[in-house]
């Protein structure tokens, strides 16, 4: 159902970010007539070139952002999908006397520490956890808490430095990663806690919550643990834990400070509680704005249009026109439909759109992009959003649908120069000859192997390697991956137990963080000799 209101009138909105999270609000906001300045420091951010004006800078550099905004007289400032534009949109708005949420709440709703302590200190659930810094006493940290835990970053979203921690050593293999993606340097320790996850969609106005959606939010095993695979609504959970987890929810906004604006709260519902995960002061990312559209009817993008203009917001911007189950599923790689490797050609589009029971389907991606495994938002290439006569089936149409994507990929690899790989060993090394082949893409040969060490023992060979950058690595056997893709860093081993194919093509792929991958491939015997390989980086 189409929902009619009075429009609001032609303003000038400055959006901080401009990827392809921001793009559907941008269109949405240039349709209803206003002008938009879009800012990011990606000169070939996707939302830059749909918007009236750009300013190709990091929005987190407030004063510049500021004296554009003032130039293109703006009146008003949003954050849609970013959690790291909540504070600076807070800050740009303050500093151009506009309205905005505040500083002070722009912190306390980013940075986890501060989150947790005043939930603490009001005695709202939540996990127990604790902050942790390279200087940190490791056992100290894990004495306090029960086994296992959550690592990740103090200030960061996306999933992004992510962890499951079983132990010390999970802990000391990646804090590193987690405290790089901080601006602090700071790393959250919590308390894994089982159970369903919810996504809570809010509304407050002069400091009231009105609640939109509670949706449920599941998430695939392995690595990606973290990441959002799929949301359904209505929730499957009973009405007794919903309206537990909505008073939660209320209580927990209402603690941090937030007066006008949107909030996104994640909880999680176990079989004795529900607790606070965390909440964001923004509309989320995830498609988390259709999923409110094509069940309920409300426009989310109207709603912080007019917060950002300190405009009042009607109840009829916030009332219900419809309620459906709806349910979005994520297009990714294993155990998603998306095959792993770079795309070469993608079809069957127009058939998903089309299927019976789809809403809506887009893709993240084109013809060059590389698809990896799920391990942070990111890895998510598109979605499918569904409705059907329970949310569970309308789960099962979008998977439907999605099956009927036609993506192919390919690993192709160009030789790039031959050269002899020499191997250390003992007796029980079978020494193998090598030819280097990294993989042609896009933007240049990188990352590149610095070195590379394979042993053989007891049928199982073991490699040893270091590139130039970070990346995550595995072992491909025939093209196929052999092992699970490493976490992000420079080097460390892989190990695959060789059932008789020692002389099938062997190979050592890296993918750094922006998916440029290479590949080191051994491929024909050699004589068994106590030998070692360095390669100078790139």
């Amino acid at each position: 159902m189409q929902r009619e209101y009075r429009r609001l009138p032609v303003a000038n909105l400055l959006f901080l970010g401009a990827s392809v999270s921001q793009v559907p609000a941008i269109r949405h906001a240039r349709a209803a007539g206003h002008r938009v300045v879009a800012v990011d420091a990606d000169p070939d951010a996707v939302g830059l070139r749909i918007a009236d004006r750009c300013v190709n800078v990091d929005f987190a550099r407030i004063a510049e952002v500021a004296a554009a905004g003032a130039v293109q007289a703006v009146d008003g400032v949003l954050a849609v999908a970013s959690d790291r534009a909540v504070v600076p949109a807070a800050a740009i708005a303050e500093a151009l006397g506009l309205p905005g949420i505040g500083m002070e709440v722009a912190r306390s709703m980013t940075d986890k520490p501060t989150m947790r302590a005043r939930l603490a200190h009001a005695g709202v659930p939540q996990p127990r956890g604790t902050v942790v810094t390279a200087g940190s006493d490791l056992d100290g940290v894990l004495d306090g808490l029960q086994l296992p835990a959550v690592l990740k970053p103090a200030d960061s979203g996306g999933q992004r430095g992510v962890f499951f921690v079983r132990g010390r050593q999970d802990l000391e293999a990646h804090l590193h990663e987690t405290l790089a993606f901080s601006a602090t340097s700071r790393a959250m320790l919590e308390e894994f806690v089982d159970g369903t996850e919810l996504n809570c969609i809010l509304v407050v106005r002069d400091g009231e919550p009105t609640l939109v959606t509670l949706s449920d939010r599941l998430r695939p095993a392995g690595p990606g643990f973290g990441v959002g695979w799929a949301h359904v609504y209505p929730s499957a959970l009973p009405p007794g834990v919903l309206e537990r987890a909505r008073n939660i929810a209320f209580d927990a906004v209402r603690r941090l400070g937030l007066r006008d604006g949107i909030a996104f709260p994640q909880l999680i519902a176990t079989d004795h509680d529900v607790r606070i995960v965390e909440i964001a002061a923004r509309i989320p990312a995830g498609q988390m704005a259709d999923l409110v559209r094509f069940a309920t009817g409300i426009e989310l993008f109207d709603v912080a249009i007019a917060q950002a203009l300190g405009r009042p917001v009607p109840d009829e911007l916030v009332t219900a026109t419809m309620d459906r189950p709806v349910a979005i599923r994520f297009l990714t790689a294993a155990p998603g439909v998306l095959p792993l490797g770079t795309v070469i050609g993608i079809g069957r589009l127009g058939d998903v759109q089309s299927s019976p029971g789809v809403l809506g389907a887009g893709l993240h991606f084109d013809v060059g992009t590389t698809i990896t495994p799920v391990q942070v938002d990111a890895d998510r290439r598109g979605y499918v959003a569904a409705t059907a006569d329970a949310p569970a089936r309308a789960l099962a149409v979008a998977d439907e649908a999605a099956e009927k994507l036609d993506v192919r990929t390919l690993r192709p690899v160009v030789p790039v120069e031959r050269r002899r790989l020499l191997l250390t060993g003992g007796a029980a090394v079978a020494a193998v000859a090598a030819s280097l082949i990294l993989v042609a893409f896009t933007g240049g040969l990188r990352p590149r192997l610095v070195s590379d060490t394979i042993r053989a023992t007891a049928g199982r060979l073991q490699v040893h390697y270091a590139f130039n950058e970070p990346v995550r690595a595995e072992l491909l056997v025939r093209g196929k991956p052999a092992t699970a893709l490493s976490s992000l860093r420079r080097s460390g081993e892989l190990s695959w137990r060789d059932r008789g194919h020692a002389t099938a093509s062997l190979a050592i792929e890296g993918i750094d963080p922006r998916g440029r991958r290479a590949v080191f491939s051994v491929t024909t015997p050699a004589p068994a000799a106590a030998r070692e390989r360095h390669r100078g980086a790139a």
